[in-house]
Order: structure tokens, then C-alpha cells, then sequence
């Protein structure tokens, strides 16, 4: 059977027991029958290339050092398919599994249109709650995430990486993400927002669905859940989503100039007023507010 020329890229690392799992939800979806798919292994100790390599012979496998992280990995796997003459490229996290049909119907919304790049609406498989989708930015404010829930097309922003599909003709006119300034966090969204303003239009799916649970922690500024430490070192991890470098690269590309201004409030100043705040209130007392903020819905901080 000949496949389509359409590369699915999955970035992994050191997580072989999720990656099989992807491949079969693929093989299981007919997706490794019809489309190519490169497992970019950056490093893994694990088996895991051995284990894709005497499972699923058909999937192409592209070994990293360990330093390419995320962006790094699906630029490699990016530049491949390009050579081997691509035409959509899928960008799929490993913890992420399409609905069977949820790819085709990403490749046929960018063939209808060569304008669109297409994400899907990713659930939480534990609470099946809308986990990724797409980012919408209003009045110099990110909103992590808005989906597809109530329209079968919603235009965003900017689409995480975790299954959307993207066109050569793209690639032709921004070129591949940013893995110097983004290596592990944050290249999905300003490459995506980079092709909105180059006027190509981000579109999430409602119907190409995937299980991807969302595993971003969020700071709880009433009850901290490790040593107050610990969330200032992220900042210098590149493996945390808190890393400098790429957060205060990723406000400036969304929102200019500007952006330098709002990333020293709300990862600078703002860190400072946390860390005093829970340093002088007992926590019993931080507790009572925790739940009279959930009492009232207020979303935390």
C-alpha cells in the first residue's frame, strides 16, 4: 500500500511504555498504514528504539543525544520529511491518542484550504474534561487553553503541539520552529502564532479528538505542593516550563516589546509576592481561603 506524503513526527524521550502505546492506538487506527511516522528517540536509555524497532519495523526511527528536547526533536523529524518529500508534516506528543479518523480529518481540513493549519481538541482521559486545544490571547493576556467544545472550527492564536497538522507550503514560508530560543516549551505556540501573523489561520478541530491528559502543574498560591525553592530553580530547567529563557522569549514573540514588561511582573514580581504571602500567612489560614475561593468558583491564581 502506498502511503500518503504525510509524516507523522513524535518526539521522544526515556518513556517507552507510552510511545508502544501511541504506536498501536496508531496501528489500531490504521494510521501506520496509510501515513509515514518518525519516532525521534533523543536519547532514550530505555529500549525504547530496540522495542520500536522489533515491534513496529515500518515506523522510522532518528536518534538524538538527549539535547534536542522537544522543539529540537520535531524540527529533525521536520527537516526528514521535507527531504522525503512531505506534504503535511503531524506533530503528535507520545501521551497523546488520536480517536481513530481524528488525523484524516486534519489532513483533509489543511488540504481544503492551504491556508489553515489544524490542531485537535485533546481530552483529559481520566475526567474526559478538554485538556489541549488551542491558545487564545486578548488584550495582552494568554488564556491557557481554549477548545472546540461548542463549534465544530474555533480560529485561535496559537495551537500546542500535541496533535496538529501543518503544510510544506508553511514550512516554505517561516521555515521550522525555533529550537535555540524554545527547546523544550513554548515552540508549538509561537511557531503556530508566527504563521497566523504570516496570515495563515489556526483552526482547532472539534471532531479530530485525541486522550491527552494535561500535565502542566499550576502554582497554587494558597497551598504550595513543594518548597517555595524549588519553583525558582525551574526557572533555570529547561525541562520546566518555567524556564526563563523560553517564557520570556515566548511573551516577547506574542506580545512584543510589551511582553518583556508583563513576563518581569508575572514570573519576577509576582513570584516575590507569593513567596512572602505564603511566608507570613499559616497555612491553616491559606487553607480557609482555598476553599472559600473553590465555594465561590473563582479560579485560582
Amino acid at each position: 500500500m502506498n502511503k500518503q506524503p504525510v509524516y507523522i513526527i513524535i518526539p521522544v524521550h526515556n518513556r517507552k511504555a507510552i510511545t508502544l502505546k501511541c504506536l498501536e492506538t496508531l496501528q489500531n487506527n490504521g494510521d501506520l498504514d496509510k501515513y509515514n511516522v518518525i519516532v525521534v528517540d533523543d536519547g532514550s536509555t530505555d529500549g525504547t528504539s530496540l522495542a520500536i524497532q522489533s515491534q513496529y519495523t515500518e515506523v522510522i526511527i532518528l536518534p538524538g543525544d538527549g539535547n534536542l528536547w522537544w522543539t529540537g526533536a520535531i524540527k529533525k523529524g521536520m527537516e526528514y520529511a521535507y527531504q522525503k518529500g512531505a506534504e503535511f508534516f503531524i506533530w503528535l506528543n507520545d501521551d497523546c491518542y488520536p480517536y481513530k479518523g481524528s488525523i484524516d480529518k486534519l489532513v483533509d481540513l489543511c488540504k481544503s484550504d492551504p491556508k489553515i493549519i489544524a490542531g485537535g481538541q485533546c481530552f483529559d482521559p481520566d475526567t474526559l474534561t478538554p485538556s489541549y486545544g488551542g491558545i487564545g490571547v486578548k488584550e495582552g493576556k494568554v488564556n491557557f487553553f481554549i477548545h472546540a467544545q461548542n463549534k465544530a472550527l474555533l480560529e485561535c492564536d496559537g495551537l500546542a503541539g500535541n496533535l496538529a497538522c501543518i503544510s510544506k507550503q508553511i514550512v516554505d514560508k517561516i521555515g521550522y520552529p525555533n529550537s535555540s530560543l524554545f527547546p523544550q516549551y513554548y515552540g508549538d505556540v509561537t511557531y503556530t502564532n508566527t504563521a497566523k501573523k504570516n496570515g495563515y489561520k489556526l483552526i482547532i478541530s472539534q471532531s479530530a479528538k485525541a486522550f491527552c491528559k494535561n500535565d502542566h502543574p499550576r502554582i497554587s498560591w494558597l497551598n504550595p505542593d513543594k518548597p517555595l525553592l524549588a519553583y525558582w530553580q525551574d526557572y533555570f530547567k529547561i525541562k520546566s516550563s518555567s524556564y526563563w529563557k523560553a517564557e520570556l522569549n515566548y511573551y516577547k514573540a506574542m506580545f512584543g516589546l510589551q511582553g518583556i514588561g508583563l513576563y518581569v511582573y508575572r514570573k519576577i514580581i509576582r513570584f516575590w509576592l507569593f513567596f512572602i504571602f505564603v511566608k507570613i500567612t499559616p497555612s491553616s489560614f491559606r487553607q480557609s481561603l482555598k476553599q472559600i475561593k473553590q465555594g465561590l468558583k473563582f479560579p485560582m491564581i
